[in-house]
């Protein structure tokens, strides 16, 4: 699993209790978190796989879902 095949799949993302990593989700045994970072001296966001982050971006992907 890298960070484009995750970039591009449908996830379904929860809230978490860690206002700095908001958004968590289980993938194929793995946990997913989404970090907020200093935006806009940094990317937005970075996605994060068991802890260790693969990929900085700004716009969230269309085919994920974040909770309201």
């Amino acid at each position: 699993m890298t960070a484009e095949e995750l970039m591009t799949r449908k996830l379904s993302w929860a809230k978490a209790s860690d206002p700095l990593h908001p958004f968590r989700t289980q993938v194929d045994g793995h946990t997913l978190t989404i970090r907020l970072n200093d935006f806009p001296e940094e990317s937005m966001y970075s996605l994060l796989i068991d802890g260790q982050a693969v990929s900085d971006f700004d716009d969230w992907p269309k085919i994920w879902s974040r909770p309201s």
